[in-house]
């Protein structure tokens, strides 16, 4: 578990707010991000990028680029042309022009031929744009998949409640590289798994059983990434909260490790006995959440 400074303490909604006209949540994050992280983000939180399906749900967000004082900026949408050159669509398949939103005079010009992910603008038009430009962005979850586990403070679906460390894990079986993995995590209002002690070990060793190799979507099913990495130093390894694994109360690495194999392994996780394994980070493995209440 987590020490309680630590605490997330994100509300259950991770900052999602109702529209009632549309019967969904919308959220406009203005931390900027490229659009395939953009949408990667949305997805792990439950939902997919917005789009201006109605005209409620445009009014919506340019109030909220209004209410974040973003409306000299431009927000991503989820409308694209990364499936089919030039035929701009939302999320779900909806095509550009039965969308509650126009184009900017003079748009979409293509520029360069890279232009294919689609941003919103203070006024309500849209722009094509490139995809690799770090942007605020839309995410929207239907209210139907809002549904809270309050005991555990999310609405991401997998999370138990453990008597024994007091906190909710939940093992993810399609394997992520480690840092997609600490997204998925945030994402769904936790992080990844920091192990404070034998018995917490002993914890993330029986979830970890509980999933045996033929669960495991792709990716090495031997070790499930956790909360230590070496923070770019190569070499020292310490929890995603800084503390060394001294502080945290485990070092149970397993025998010879770390041993940074090939000179490329510095981020941590747990092999099936529950001791410590440093691992390439942008390798696939499966992987543990914590959410501390």
């Amino acid at each position: 578990m987590s020490l309680g400074k630590y605490a997330t303490g994100s509300p259950v909604r991770m900052g999602y707010e109702y529209v009632p006209e549309v019967d969904a949540w919308l959220r406009l994050h203005i931390e900027p991000a490229i659009w395939p992280d953009a949408r990667l983000r949305c997805h792990l939180e439950g939902g997919a990028l917005a789009s201006p399906t109605t005209s409620a749900m445009s009014n919506a967000m340019l109030a909220m680029l209004a209410a974040n004082k973003l409306t000299m900026r431009h927000a991503y949408i989820g409308v694209h042309a990364l499936i089919s050159k030039g035929d701009f669509m939302s999320m779900d398949g909806i095509p550009m022009a039965n969308l509650s939103v126009r184009w900017r005079e003079g748009e979409p010009n293509n520029v360069k031929n890279e232009e294919d992910c689609v941003v919103l603008d203070g006024v309500g038009e849209a722009i094509d744009v490139g995809c690799n430009t770090p942007r605020p962005y839309f995410c929207h979850k239907k209210s139907e998949k809002m549904i809270v586990n309050t005991h555990c403070g999310t609405t991401a679906e997998g999370y138990k409640f453990e008597p024994r460390t007091g906190s909710c894990y939940k093992f993810h079986r399609v394997s992520r590289t480690w840092h997609r993995a600490a997204m998925a995590c945030q994402a769904e209002g936790g992080h990844l798994a920091v192990i404070n002690s034998n018995e917490e070990a002993q914890v993330l060793k029986d979830i970890f059983g509980r999933n045996p190799s033929t669960t495991i979507k792709r990716g090495d099913s031997r070790w499930a990434s956790v909360g230590i990495w070496d923070w770019n130093e190569y070499g020292e390894f310490l929890t995603i909260f800084g503390e060394t694994l001294s502080e945290a109360g485990y070092e149970g690495w397993h025998q010879n490790e770390p041993n940074n194999a090939g000179g490329k392994e510095f981020c941590g996780t747990i092999d099936r006995s529950g001791s410590l394994n440093d691992y390439p980070c942008n390798l696939l493995v499966p992987f543990i959440c914590e959410i501390t209440l």
